[in-house]
């Protein structure tokens, strides 16, 4: 195989360098993919005869596709990425076809306004990923004025809903064996999901479990105690007594890790079932990471650095929707009631 010709979304394939199209240049040709040549050379004269109509001037469509092609692919998280990618999907359907200089502060405005009747937190995330590109925008001097910049993200309101000791233990009485011990596990080390559903054997290490944050890259080790090393016990057993030990913890039949649709279907297959026979409330798997949060403050533990959080505004946020503020009554005993009649 040739030499790369260092062009984005450009691949080796069927014995020749070829271009992938994205969605937008996929439907403006009718084609997913434009042979381009054998030789590293030839790739990129024809590229050069396509850039023109691939990126029509420079407007949004070709400022999207540079920040997916050079930006996207090199952030650290793969949820991140893949979070983006989806975002974008949404922007591009509006924007791509503006020039940068029309967009205006109330185009933005008017975009969030549709976007928050579907969905607010998502139109929230979707603003800052258009207030990122366009700073990538300006730095590559394509723009003067960023008019995302003074567009306020939608207000909404944290997540307050606090699992008990006593709702945790009838969960963990009546849901099914495999939810009871993700659950005792999530509890316990407060792990985001992706972060307990790749969790390898080999970081199962003589210290503890050692792992990377998906979302921080952060390294981090969570001692063994005799509860958690009882708890992966149980998990390992549970796996050969229904199939297979795979690579991660947590596994299906073949071993194979899941993914978040599989890991869903189980969650509310075991939250059903303590539903109906423990008559609890339904809480998300989510909440027993804030649960961990709450109790691990009360202990006097470093919560920011129990949820990997890189700033600590982002945890006290986390806590203060969660956490009962207790009220101090006042000694009113020098009031006596008779004395009122």
């Amino acid at each position: 195989m040739n030499d790369n010709p260092g062009i984005p979304r450009v691949y080796w394939k069927s014995g020749a360098w070829r271009y992938k199209c994205n969605d937008r240049q996929k439907a403006l040709i009718g084609n997913s993919w434009i042979k381009l040549g054998n030789t590293a050379k030839e790739a990129k004269a024809e590229f050069e005869k396509w850039q023109a109509r691939l990126f029509p001037k420079s407007g949004m469509g070709r400022i999207f596709d540079r920040y997916e092609a050079e930006i996207i692919p090199a952030k650290r998280s793969e949820a991140t990425r893949r979070s983006n990618m989806q975002e974008l999907k949404k922007l591009r359907a509006v924007f791509a076809e503006c020039e940068p200089e029309d967009i205006k502060v109330h185009d933005i405005y008017a975009y969030m306004d549709a976007r928050g009747v579907q969905s607010k937190n998502q139109a929230n995330h979707e603003l800052a990923l258009l207030k990122h590109i366009f700073r990538y925008a300006q730095r590559w001097g394509i723009v003067e004025h960023n008019p995302a910049d003074p567009v306020t993200k939608f207000k909404l309101k944290p997540r307050d809903r606090y699992v008990s000791d006593a709702e945790f233990s009838a969960f963990l009485r009546h849901t099914s064996p495999w939810v009871r011990r993700y659950a005792l596990l999530k509890y316990k080390t407060g792990l985001r999901q992706r972060d307990l559903l790749q969790l390898r054997l080999d970081q199962l290490t003589m210290e503890g479990i050692e792992l990377r944050s998906s979302k921080v890259g952060k390294l981090i080790i969570i001692p063994w105690d005799d509860g958690l090393k009882q708890l992966v016990s149980e998990v390992k057993a549970d796996n050969l007594s229904r199939g297979k030990q795979g690579a991660t913890l947590f596994c299906k039949r073949n071993g194979e890790a899941y993914d978040k649709d599989h890991f869903h279907s189980r969650w509310q297959y075991g939250m059903r079932k303590a539903i109906k026979e423990g008559g609890i409330d339904r809480f998300t798997e989510h909440d027993l990471r804030a649960k961990h949060a709450t109790d691990a403050e009360l202990l006097g533990i470093d919560v920011q650095s129990n949820l990997q959080h890189s700033d600590r505004r982002t945890t006290e946020i986390y806590l203060r929707a969660k956490q009962v503020a207790t009220v101090q009554s006042l000694n009113a005993d020098r009031f006596k009631i008779e004395d009122f009649g």
